[in-house]
């Protein structure tokens, strides 16, 4: 697959494999289930994108399937962008019977919620984000401040900020004009700029959910890897995912797929409709396992 080809979205609540290893996904989990870490994106994987962060949800036909998976595979894990806690209030993970052993992973790692103890481990957030946070919400309050950037909000993650387009009356035209300010910004604190689909997140770290895949692999020591995602922060993971075979590990790379993000798309094994289509995967997966490890669990 050329990585300059684009690759067509499968019908929402569908999904297609693109390579070898994606044919191959549903047998290669049913072969090994105890040896298969599942790992997933939230908001625009488990959870569709929606105007206000606030107001996302886990997917009903998602959030059923993947506790139905996380009752049946070695192990899942949620890693997210946002705060442990926030992802873990929105998901409602402890109100699905499934997740009594979930390990999500907030703020790309750097935050962790264990649902078989309800401890929420969080760093204390530096003073560099609080200074840029104030200076944000200067910039976005400023009366020169361009028409079309009117509706841009800033949602407070503790180590990082996340400034929204997707309200702005032209969310691609303030992106566009935001980056050189936001450049400033994170110059000015030393801070990391993260683009997303109608956001940039400004972080304190250098944490990436590739450094979040390798540090659950190394803790679980699986057998084979599922990573589910939708944004250009879940790249580092599928390349994390992509590097596992060096160590014997099969790896395979689930997309919601998005007319927003082709690059992402282009990291495919498996590629879907967006989460509908994650959801219709985690279905097919669910039903291609042996019916027996159920009793075990």
């Amino acid at each position: 697959m050329s990585h300059h080809e684009t690759l067509e979205i499968p019908a929402q609540g569908t999904w297609r494999a693109i390579t070898p290893a994606g044919a191959q996904a549903l047998g290669t989990v049913a072969a090994d289930p105890d040896g298969t870490l599942l790992v997933s994106d939230f908001d625009g994987t488990l959870a569709p994108i929606v105007p206000n962060p606030e107001d996302s949800r886990l997917d009903p036909r998602s959030g059923e399937a993947f506790a139905g998976l996380a009752r049946r595979v070695g192990k899942v894990a949620v890693v997210t962008g946002r705060e442990a806690e926030v992802a873990r209030r929105l998901g409602g993970f402890e109100q699905l019977e499934g997740f009594e052993s979930l390990v999500l992973l907030g703020q790309y790692g750097l935050e962790e919620w264990d649902a078989s103890t309800g401890e929420v481990r969080v760093p204390e957030a530096p003073q560099s984000v609080r200074e840029a946070l104030a200076e944000l919400a200067d910039l976005l309050a400023d009366p020169r401040l361009p028409d079309f950037c009117a509706g841009a909000h800033l949602e407070d993650k503790g180590r990082a900020i996340g400034v929204h387009t997707r309200r702005a009356a032209d969310p691609a035209a303030c992106l566009s004009w935001l980056q050189a300010p936001l450049a400033e910004v994170a110059n000015r604190h030393g801070l990391v700029l993260e683009p997303g689909r109608n956001v940039v997140e400004l972080r304190s770290s250098s944490v990436n959910k590739g450094d979040a895949i390798r540090t659950l692999v190394e803790r679980f020591r699986p057998r084979v890897v599922v990573m589910m995602g939708d944004d250009l922060g879940d790249l580092a993971a599928f390349e994390a995912v992509e590097s596992l075979s060096a160590q014997g590990i099969v790896g395979i790379r689930v997309v919601a797929g998005s007319a927003e993000q082709p690059v992402v798309a282009r990291q495919a094994d498996v590629l879907c409709g967006g989460p509908e289509g994650v959801a219709s995967w985690m279905e097919d997966l669910l039903a291609a396992l042996p019916s027996t490890s159920e009793d075990s669990r």
